[in-house]
């Protein structure tokens, strides 16, 4: 099972999936994933930027990290090498001061995805509704406005294309002021997929948080994966 497969090593460790390991898992399941390599050096770092193509973004990859913000474990922007280095170092220096003894497992090096809207995409076994999957513009749309709709899942297509245009802000994704607009379809099947995910291992994964996916105007890409298991 895709599951233990990838996720054996959470599992028989009782924790969470590392950023690493959940982008992998999503991945493999089928959705569509910004670009990533695993570094375990400035050096691999470096090349892995090099192989990607700039800018890229540099996030700490930790079984005992679940808010990479939060402990300095996300650079964004890195234009070239020196920048590549001097973020690496920042990191794990970052995460040495803020979580002594945190075990790093390396630093995910990914593509930085420019344009597009950033949408959260995610779900969750709920314990009254069962599996759940939910959708929403991210920013200040989702921490100020609330703005994100919730469905049973799992659930087909048309269905989540629906749910977004309930949205409050779905007149963005349709395009505003000039900008092109979302691709409207795609994105309902990558929160159908989601749905599927959610439903296939109930049970299993309490939370999923893809955060940021980004909608663009041809297709979907996850940029962040959290993963929450349930022991």
């Amino acid at each position: 099972m895709l599951l233990e497969d990838i996720l054996g090593k959470a599992i028989a460790e009782r924790r969470h999936p590392t950023l690493y390991e959940a982008l992998r898992f999503i991945e493999a399941y089928g959705l569509s994933v910004a670009r990533y390599r695993l570094a375990r050096s400035a050096d691999e770092a470096v090349e892995a930027a090099e192989e990607l193509g700039y800018p890229v973004v540099l996030k700490v990859s930790s079984p005992d990290v679940i808010h990479k913000t939060e402990v300095g474990g996300v650079v964004v922007g890195l234009k070239g090498p020196k920048d590549v280095r001097r973020a690496y170092d920042s990191i794990v220096s970052a995460l040495k001061g803020r979580v002594p003894g945190a075990r790093l497992e390396g630093i995910v090096v990914q593509e930085m995805v420019e344009g597009g809207y950033e949408v959260i995409v995610g779900g969750l076994d709920d314990p009254q509704f069962g599996p759940v999957v939910a959708v929403g513009l991210g920013g200040v749309y989702v921490e100020v406005f609330k703005d994100v709709v919730f469905e049973l899942a799992p659930i087909s297509p048309r269905e989540a294309l629906r749910s977004i245009k309930m949205l409050k802000a779905a007149r963005i994704l349709e395009g505003y002021r000039g900008k092109p607009p979302a691709d409207l379809y795609a994105l309902a099947e990558f929160v159908s997929k989601v749905s599927q995910l959610i439903w296939d291992y109930r049970g299993r994964i309490k939370e999923l948080d893809l955060n940021p996916t980004f909608a663009m105007a041809k297709g979907v890409v996850a940029a962040d994966a959290r993963v929450i298991l349930r022991f």
